[in-house]
């Protein structure tokens, strides 16, 4: 796991050890930034006086234009792929210092991602290219970074077109500065495995990887030991080695824990495994490593499962972006994402189509999601121009590396995916290459299983899939039946498939327990592919939603973290009892929400466009016309009232795909949906029409935040009317303006609207459905963040937020 933690002070298992100063220094803020080409930025005497003043995770895609303008651009490179947001040049400088005894040791500098070609130099010299976007990279400064002040110059060349999606531009996730004694832990050298993960006993096998960068031999003493999360040691082993100078080694440890508190989607129980390496009684290094004990097997007879218990993956693919704050990786924003599926029910992620941030993993680590941790979108056959395939046959193993390294300590991932749809699926080089990655895979952690997504008019592919574990079909699922009588060992999956088809799905996968689970394209929206979820793609496949659509608009979760009526469905049919009972109304034809819903004709053959229903009982000008109520429910039956009389039952089970429709003549008031069981009332939904906007509700998802430059508030804000009843009608959408004083600022902020251009960094936006989110950055100074919401005529909203150190 790279989510490792290098502590300073350490004589924490052993009383009477010298201390030793390790230290992992955040970089996250002091960037000087340049947005453009420029010459000579690398220099040590280069005056970046007038660049901007930007902390990191980073993206300058998204930042609006030198004269205050939106971002977006009907020209830009990538267009609709990329949501009409550029790509281009960015340059960065940081200076950072060291003492001397801190320039003496090993000093690692940790970039976790950069999109993308991106040159670094160090006090002038250059040290680095790492081409790959979405991967972590190491560079040592070791013997080159000097007492006093140094400098890191990154330039970012994003050339267009580069993606199928918004990839953003810049340094996108957390930068940081190692510094270790010359005889250490290697960063990424840590590999735990836990064979025997039963209710009784947790057997634990520690892979340790040590280097002594020093000029001098010594026998090295490792130490141990497993803590739980109340901080109780339940294991410990102590191994020594003679190490010679330059060189390195590997020791195994096996532990055992008595009872251990097992990991697993209901109960992701946690246990840190600290590690100290001592020389002649001396502290020379300690590092943290967060693992949980857990068992993962499939199989075509029992599907998945997790500690023995058999477990169905209701997934949900996400992108990496965050919507308002772009590409930029912040791990409140990622963590944010993985809650937010958690709460709707899915148990499982596929992080399409690039390996996951460290965020993302914590998060499924400490929440209980599964993950599918995915390499590439293409290998050496392009998809687009300037994509990835330029570097693939240099690169991958480094990324493969990156990934598998970074993530194998997490036990939030299950499998590793070494491709989506690749351009060679069904030649006899992307069976060549498939093998070659999956077995560098397996060298590095036979723990796991290796996937691919296969398109769904695939060619043969059977030298392919001789090389997986588990194969993914996308928007296959009714073949999988006859797939399993043709090859009954297999076992498949649907690493995506559209909204329309989650109730049909489902049912495939409930029944057949060879395929292990479904992942809807898409659970969370996000920027780029403009449109798939309102129109689809033309019947060529070549056209997107046209300028200014930037948002796909395909999230079961809107991008503002608001749930559609497709999430609430799906919750409905995976039997979550989240909601058991919900109702939405079809927006009436020719009064369609959104413009170009019919733009293509004849539409695509795959239509990721989710139903056009809304949670909303407020039809202006519809009054006395039939009006389609749908009804989601867990409940056998389902009545509808409508200000308070009987509109009818209905029965609801499998046969009715779990929902019951009604047509209702629109009058205002209150539509109530009640779910029954064995004849009793057991819960309801309700409809309330609203007024005209009366007041916003303004929340936090935080009161407090730490002093670190880094932590982040989610602020939404909800226009209500008089009786505090939502407002809903884009008629009734209104201007809101942001202000935020203090020792905080304003990061970002967006209405979810997928085509209105609006700058999402000014402070100045619309609400959409009555509703818009803002994001809010503490600073690194202790103190109170005053936030200001002005919605256009109604009364001005203030809250506060704390930060401490």
């Amino acid at each position: 796991m790279w989510k490792s933690l290098v502590l300073a002070m350490v004589a924490v298992w052993v009383s009477g050890t010298a201390s030793v100063q390790a230290e992992r220094l955040d970089l996250s803020s002091g960037w000087a930034f340049h947005k453009g080409a420029t010459f000579g930025a690398e220099a040590l005497g280069f005056d970046d006086s007038d660049w901007s003043k930007v902390s990191v995770p980073h993206d300058f895609s998204i930042q609006d234009k030198p004269d205050g303008s939106p971002p977006f651009s009907k020209e830009a490179v990538s267009g609709q792929d990329s949501g009409y947001l550029p790509g281009g040049e960015g340059w960065y400088r940081r200076e950072f210092s060291l003492t001397s005894s801190q320039a003496s040791a090993t000093v690692l500098l940790q970039f976790e991602a950069v999109y993308m070609d991106a040159d670094i130099w160090l006090n002038g010299t250059k040290i680095a290219t790492h081409h790959y976007g979405y991967t972590a990279f190491t560079l040592d400064l070791t013997g080159k970074a000097k007492a006093g002040r140094n400098l890191i110059s990154v330039r970012i060349n994003h050339v267009d077109p580069s993606s199928r999606w918004y990839a953003g531009s810049g340094i996108i996730r957390p930068v940081h500065l190692e510094l270790l004694d010359k005889l250490h832990i290697d960063p990424l050298g840590v590999a735990i495995a836990t064979p025997v993960a039963t209710v009784d006993k947790g057997e634990i096998e520690v892979s340790t990887h040590l280097k002594n960068r020093g000029g001098k031999a010594g026998k090295v003493t490792l130490t141990t030991v497993v803590v739980d999360a109340h901080g109780t040691q339940v294991a410990i082993s102590t191994e020594s080695q003679a190490l010679a100078a330059g060189g390195s080694a590997d020791l195994l440890q096996r532990l055992m824990v008595t009872r251990p508190q097992l990991w697993s989607i209901d109960s992701p129980n946690l246990y840190r495994l600290i590690q100290t390496v001592r020389v002649e009684g001396r502290v020379v290094d300690e590092r943290v490593t967060r693992f949980g004990i857990r068992s993962i097997t499939v199989d075509a007879e029992h599907g998945v499962r997790l500690n023995g218990q058999p477990i169905e993956l209701k997934g949900g693919n996400i992108h990496h972006d965050n919507y308002m704050l772009g590409a930029a990786g912040w791990p409140d924003a990622d963590k944010r994402k993985v809650a937010l599926m958690k709460s709707a029910g899915y148990n499982a992620i596929r992080n399409a189509h690039n390996p996951a941030s460290q965020a993302t993993l914590d998060a499924a680590d400490e929440l209980g999601v599964l993950i599918v941790n995915e390499a590439f979108d293409m290998w050496g056959k392009s998809k687009k121009s300037k994509d990835y395939a330029r570097f693939f046959a240099a690169d991958w193993q480094q990324d493969i590396d990156s990934m598998v390294l970074s993530g194998r300590n997490h036990p939030s991932v299950i499998f590793w995916s070494i491709g989506n749809e690749i351009p060679e699926q069904g030649s006899a080089d992307g069976a060549r290459i498939a093998t070659m990655l999956s077995g560098r895979i397996r060298t590095l952690d036979p723990t796991r299983f290796v996937t691919h997504s296969f398109t769904f008019n695939a060619p043969n592919n059977t030298a392919l899939i001789a090389a997986l574990d588990v194969i993914g079909q996308n928007y296959k699922a009714p073949a999988f039946e006859a797939e399993h009588q043709a090859y009954p060992n297999r076992v498949v999956y649907s690493p995506e498939s559209t909204s329309k088809d989650g109730f049909r799905y489902w049912q495939i996968i409930e029944k057949m327990p060879s395929a292990v689970g479904d992942f809807v394209w898409t659970s969370v929206d996000y920027l780029g592919e403009t449109g798939i979820g309102w129109m689809g793609y033309s019947k060529d496949w070549k056209q997107l939603g046209p300028y200014p659509w930037h948002l796909a608009y395909a999230g079961e979760i809107d991008a503002t973290g608001r749930k559609r009526p497709a999430a609430y469905y799906r919750e409905v049919f995976w039997k979550t009892g989240l909601t058991p009972i919900s109702a939405f109304v079809r927006q009436p034809k020719g009064s369609e929400d959104l413009p170009d819903r019919f733009l293509f004709n004849p539409p695509a053959e795959v239509d990721w466009s989710l139903e056009d229903l809304h949670e909303s009982w407020t039809w202006p000008g519809q009054d006395g016309k039939p009006l389609e109520v749908v009804v989601y429910s867990e409940f056998p039956g389902v009545e509808l009232r409508l200000n308070g009389r009987s509109l009818g039952r209905k029965a609801v089970s499998v046969d009715t795909e779990f929902k019951a429709t009604f047509s209702v003549p629109y009058e205002p008031g209150v539509l109530t949906a009640i779910g029954y069981r064995d004849g009793k009332a057991a819960g309801q939904w309700e409809l309330r029409s609203a007024g005209k906007p009366a007041s916003a509700r303004v929340t936090v998802d935080r009161h407090q935040m730490a002093a670190n430059g880094r932590d982040l508030a989610y602020v939404s804000i909800e226009i209500l009317d008089a009786n505090g009843v939502p407002v809903y009608a884009q008629t009734d959408d209104r201007k809101i303006t942001i202000k935020v004083k203090g020792v905080g600022k304003l990061l970002g902020a967006g209405s979810g609207h997928p085509a209105r251009l609006e700058s999402f960094t000014s402070g100045h936006l619309t609400s959409f459905h009555g509703r818009a989110v803002a994001v809010i950055q503490s600073r690194e100074t202790a103190g109170q963040i005053a936030i200001e919401i002005s919605v256009d005529q109604l009364p001005v909203k203030r809250i506060t937020v704390q930060t401490i150190h």
